[in-house]
């Protein structure tokens, strides 16, 4: 046989995995066991140290943030804006303290732990599945794990390519509640045949993925290249489409599924769908703007002739 297969999922544990290359991988998923049974103001004062450092180590990481928030929210002040980066860098390393919690928790007790906003969404979720579409905020992973355990579905997943035991660490935590994850270049095809089987597909929406298929369109008024799929793929399976958020409250350290009522995207893929769709993220963002991972480059890919936004 000639090629490579494609990649099924996420890799299985191997013994190789315990070579003393990775030793410093495996203290570090021990240290993220550990926090999870701290308290949660521990915690959060160690995020906010760490969030501290961060910045000042990586300044670079910190000026996309605040360009960002600049594009998206001109009409802001740039002292508030200034406070929303302090802001997301301490919940996003809250939620990176977290992922021992997700990791280590029994099926339910992420359900019992986590306020639902749209309760009655989330109950005809669970009657009748759809695309669920979600965004790379700092509550994405809690998010995931907790619907994980009363919807079935699918999802797709980034391997880690340098570090096979973080890309099995976090692997197993996305599937070990039966939802199936697999690498982006499977395609849509096994997702929609999830759907039309009667599961449900977990659509992360927001990220920047290159000029290859997507089409630009408004994102807070600046052209973004987005990938109009979600209500290509939800008509396709005759599927509603159900916008949610993950959040977190810093303050008590405890996560919200947000929802919006279900909505019909534009089945084509042209700029009338990703507009649409970016529409849709918008609502999602405007409730609580820190908690949207504003690290990512979202203006990377720039239409013909327009400069980079992330040069200074």
């Amino acid at each position: 046989m000639t090629g490579q297969e494609p990649q099924s999922g996420p890799p299985a544990f191997r013994r190789g995995f315990l070579a003393p290359r990775y030793w410093p991988t495996w203290l570090g998923i021990g240290l993220l066991h550990l926090l999870s049974f701290l308290g949660h103001r521990p915690r959060r004062a160690l995020a906010r140290g760490l969030a501290r450092l961060y910045r000042r180590v990586n300044p670079r990481r910190a000026d996309i943030v605040r360009r960002n928030l600049e594009l998206c929210f001109p009409e802001e002040s740039a002292g508030t804006r200034e406070n929303w980066v302090e802001r997301y860098f301490g919940l996003h390393f809250l939620a990176l303290l977290d992922l021992g919690r997700i990791r280590r928790a029994r099926r339910g007790e992420l359900t019992r732990q986590t306020e639902v906003v749209g309760q009655d969404v989330l109950d005809r979720l669970r009657r009748e599945p759809g695309v669920i579409l979600t965004v790379h905020s700092v509550g994405l992973e809690w998010a995931a794990a907790m619907l994980a355990e009363t919807v079935e579905g699918s999802t797709i997943y980034k391997p880690f390519a340098d570090n096979p035991v973080i890309d099995w660490w976090f692997g197993s935590m996305r599937t070990r509640h039966g939802t199936e994850a697999l690498p982006r270049d499977r395609g849509m095809g096994p997702h929609l045949r999830a759907l039309r089987r009667g599961r449900s597909f977990f659509y992360i929406a927001d990220e920047d993925l290159g000029p290859e298929h997507s089409v630009f369109a408004p994102f807070f008024g600046v052209e973004k290249a987005t990938l109009p799929l979600a209500g290509k793929l939800a008509a396709a399976a005759r599927r509603p489409v159900y916008p949610v958020i993950g959040q977190l409250d810093e303050r008590t350290g405890r996560y919200r599924l947000r929802f919006l009522e279900p909505v019909e995207l534009p089945a084509s893929a042209d700029r009338e769908a990703a507009t649409a769709i970016n529409g849709v993220i918008e609502e999602l963002v405007r409730d609580d703007p820190v908690q949207l991972m504003w690290s990512l480059k979202y203006f990377k890919t720039r239409p013909p002739g327009e400069v980079d936004r992330y040069r200074r």
